[in-house]
């Protein structure tokens, strides 16, 4: 497992400041020199998600809107550093950025950079196993510049 700093709280304040997990995990793996670089990588997971009112809700989908959802772990070599649920709008993304969402395993964090979009946080919490620090959660919306929504993610970042 992983924790790049001395606690779960750290971590907390570090993806509550940045608009780009992937973002604050890579600046962790660099600054401490871990082996396994050189870039933060997604591993696609296998789902059969259907997205719920509350995703169609937090997304403003229209009701015949697609959605899709990509489930990775981002590591860092053989680190697992986190889980993530991520639904998207589809439509609002390039064809290049689809395809390389399709394709590789780029985090939807890089591929959609370009658009610009800021993490608004929707809940952050330390979760707990026999009374200690476990893991951290988090679940943000991604917006653009003009406030629509991008994305919905649930992060899960595991503990020591």
């Amino acid at each position: 497992m992983f924790l790049l700093t001395d606690d779960l709280e750290s971590l907390r304040r570090d993806l509550d400041a940045a608009d780009s997990a992937t973002a604050v995990l890579q600046a962790r793996c660099e600054a401490l020199g871990l082996p396994g670089g050189p870039r933060v990588l997604a591993r696609v997971e296998a789902a059969d998600l259907s997205p719920d009112a509350e995703v169609r809700r937090q997304l403003r989908a229209t009701g015949e809107e697609a959605l899709a959802c990509r489930c990775v772990q981002l590591v860092w070599g053989d680190r697992t550093l986190s889980r993530a649920v991520n639904w998207y709008r589809p439509a609002r993304l390039t064809a290049d950025m689809r395809r390389r969402l399709d394709e590789t395993d780029e985090p939807f964090g890089v591929v959609a950079r370009p658009l610009d979009y800021r993490r608004v946080r929707l809940e952050t919490r330390i979760l707990e196993t026999d009374g200690r620090p476990s893991a951290l959660y988090c679940r943000a919306r991604l917006e653009t510049p003009d406030g629509e929504p991008l994305a919905l993610v649930e992060e899960t970042y595991p503990g020591t």
